[in-house]
């Protein structure tokens, strides 16, 4: 399946496992493919380098570089529609549309609550391992 997994999910993957490890492993074992954007990934990095994280920044680095390796890169476009009610998820939705993704996987209850958007279900961790 194409997904876009969303800032949130990377960080509790690194930090905490779960589902969201789950779906993870599921990109880097080839049942998945993952579109991302170098906007995601900065947001990435810049949240698993704030102090209450207490990671060195290069291991934040290397995690980031291993997720760009398993990802296929998306053109960021402007997009001038405010999609979201928070106008900063409005990346990970752009990037699905510009990848012509199956799915974006979330924890951010202003994603959610969409539930589909322009043919791309929206999902949490959770729904979307009992989906398949």
């Amino acid at each position: 399946m194409k997904i876009v997994i969303d800032s949130n999910i990377f960080v509790s993957s690194f930090f905490w496992g779960g589902n969201p490890r789950k779906i993870f492993d599921r990109v880097i074992d080839g049942l998945d493919e993952l579109y991302i954007t170098d906007e995601i990934l900065k947001e990435i990095l810049d949240v698993m380098s704030r102090k209450k994280f207490d990671l060195e920044l290069q291991k934040a680095i290397d995690y980031v570089n291993i997720i760009d390796q398993y990802s296929f890169k998306v053109v960021s476009k402007d997009n001038s529609e405010n999609i979201s009610r928070d106008k900063d998820d409005n990346k990970i939705i752009s990037c699905g549309i510009n990848g012509k993704v199956d799915c974006i996987i979330s924890g951010d209850n202003d994603l959610l609550i969409l539930k589909e958007y322009s043919g791309i279900r929206i999902m949490s961790p959770k729904e979307y391992l009992g989906s398949l």
